[in-house]
């Protein structure tokens, strides 16, 4: 006996017209009402350049949640079209604020640009003063 097709996704309005039908044909179940992401949802992998894994663990990727197909196991495409499948814990919800100090290859520009003002402002009030009064803006 074989299984038969697999259902397809609603997609939701905020997907970009060109990935509807990735979307909608993405493997996985509905995420059951525990899971921290619903189908839809935007997140986010850190890739880093040394990870042993090939792939998204290197490269990161930002992408919307499909669906789930084991107990924490969840399903999606990627903002390229790719289907994923990753574990919820090592998702982050897309949008935080960049971490200058994390070193993952897929934010690299936007770190670049934070620790470059960062360092600018340090210059420009001078650094050393700090040691003194401890509460410099």
């Amino acid at each position: 006996m074989t299984a038969g097709p697999q259902p397809r996704h609603p997609v939701p309005d905020h997907i970009p017209e060109q990935l509807h039908e990735a979307f909608a044909t993405t493997k996985g179940r509905t995420p059951p009402r525990h899971s921290p992401y619903q189908p839809g949802d935007a997140v986010q992998v850190h890739g880093y350049a040394g990870h042993p894994d090939p792939g998204h663990r290197r490269t990161g990727f930002r992408g919307w949640v499909v669906g789930y197909v084991g107990a924490t196991l969840l399903t999606g495409i990627t903002t390229e079209g790719e289907e994923w499948w990753e574990y919820w814990g090592d998702l982050d919800p897309d949008g935080l604020p960049v971490n200058m100090w994390a070193h993952c290859s897929c934010c690299r520009e936007q770190r670049t640009a934070l620790l470059r003002a960062h360092y600018a402002k340090e210059r420009a009030r001078g650094q050393q003063l700090d040691i003194f009064d401890g509460a410099a803006v």
